[in-house]
This record gives C-alpha cells, structure tokens and sequence, in this order.
C-alpha cells in the first residue's frame, strides 16, 4: 500500500505540499475575500485558485462538484442582492428598481461564494486527509478534534461516489430525474437524496461500531506519526497564504475596497 508520503512525493503542485500549508493557504484565501469583497480582490483569488489547480493537476472545472448547482445558487445570491440593495445610481425602474450598487452586491456575493467553493475543494482534493489529521496532532489538537475531521473529508468524495451510483441506477432503470418543477424536485429528492443519505447513515453506523471495537477514546494521547518531509511546495503555500493576507490587509486599511 502506497504511504501518505509517497503519494505526495508523485503528485504536482500542491500534492507536494504539507497538509497544515494547504489549510493555512485556504483560510488565508478565504479571508482575503471577505476583507476584500470588491469584484477586483474577488476574481485575483479565482485566478489564482484556477492557477494552482492547473499545476496541480486538477481540472479548475472539477473543483466544485455539482457545477451547475453552484452556479445556479449564485445567481439566486445575485438576484437577492440586486432586488434589495438600493444603493447607487439608478439603472432600471421596470418592474423593481435596479441599482448600481445592487448590482455590484450581487456579483461580489455570488464572486465570493465560487470562490469559497473552489479554494476548499482545491484543499480537499490536494490535502491528504490522515496526513492533515497527523499534522494536527503534532502541533497540539487533541486527536479526537482529528479524526473528526479526517472523517469530514473522507465523507466528501464518499457521498461523490454514492451519488455517481444512485443516478447510474436510475439511468439503468429508466427513471429520469429533473427538477425544473417543484413536483420534480420532490421526485429528486425521493429516488437520489434519500438512498445516498441512507447509504451515509450505514456508513456511519459501521465506523461507530469500528472505533468502539477498537476503543477509540481510551487514551487522552496518542503518538503522532513521523513529521513531514520538507517541501518546496509547502514554503510556495506559505509564501502565498503571507502575500494574500498581506494584500488584503493593506488594501483594506489603504481605503482601495469599499
């Protein structure tokens, strides 16, 4: 079986760097677009979540599972705002008034939820989860906290697969699922929702019944595996994670965002 170390020892790009640099890079991008929600600040954090998947080898459109969900529910945060924010010159009165600063709301939401979306599943798909649950233990979180998360992660591509199996089912049955009407979204619901939540909730009860056989818990310590190997990459994530939070800061209390 392949170790953690050899798979980011042959993986690119972010795959070579440390799990706790890929967690610093992503909150430092976070932060940086809610400390500056301007359209400019917005699509510089896109682009560079775009660039770092493509030298990591992960397609930029692969990064947010269910694309076309996503971009639907960022047109409802954009719609939202325009129809309530009311600052800004106006632009069209018929049939609600429409206003610049409405405008710009919504797309600086709708930017900033994409955008969310990508950095975390760029981390998720770079970062190794038993490797991240490692790294945690050695500077300090109780390994609990831990596993908590590593199941957090492992449950990601878990349902992705589940999900993936219900619908080629219902390909194979003949049964086709839409929800451009609120009767179809119940029949979504119904034949995809339930039995992928139902193969979670077995899922679940069989790792419960795992960690008690194994008396999880016992000890309020654990020994940590070896460290990390240092790596290129991992200073390349910091540097950027510095740089991101860096610009926002100075951008922010320079008065350049609103």
């Amino acid at each position: 079986m392949t170790s953690p170390q050899a798979k980011a020892r042959s993986g690119r790009g972010l795959h070579r760097a440390g799990p706790l640099s890929n967690l610093l890079l992503l909150m430092a991008l976070v932060a940086a677009v809610f400390t500056c929600p301007g359209l400019i600040a917005g699509s510089l954090v896109l682009a560079t979540v775009v660039v770092l998947a493509a030298v990591s080898g992960e397609r930029p459109t692969g990064l947010v599972y269910g694309l076309r969900f996503v971009l639907l529910f960022a047109l409802v945060l954009f719609l939202s705002q325009v129809l309530s924010v009311r600052d800004g010159p106006t632009l069209l009165v018929v049939p609600i008034r429409i206003t610049a600063g409405g405008l710009l709301a919504g797309a600086g939401m709708a930017l900033r939820f994409v955008v969310i979306l990508s950095a975390s599943g760029l981390f998720v798909r770079t970062t190794d989860p038993d490797r991240l649950a490692g790294g945690l233990t050695r500077i300090g979180v109780p390994y609990r906290y831990g596993y908590l998360l590593v199941l957090a992660l492992r449950f990601v591509p878990f349902f992705q697969e589940e999900l993936e199996a219900v619908r080629e089912a219902q390909r194979v049955r003949g049964i086709k699922v839409s929800i451009r009407s609120p009767r179809r979204v119940l029949h979504a619901v119904r034949y995809t929702f339930v039995p992928v939540v139902v193969s979670g909730l077995h899922r679940v009860e069989s790792i419960a019944i795992s960690m008690k056989g194994r008396c999880f818990g016992l000890h309020a310590t654990r020994t940590a595996s070896r460290g990390e190997p240092r790596s290129l990459w991992s200073l390349v994530a910091v540097s950027l994670s510095l740089l991101a939070v860096g610009l926002a800061t100075v951008a922010r209390l320079g008065g350049w965002v609103a």
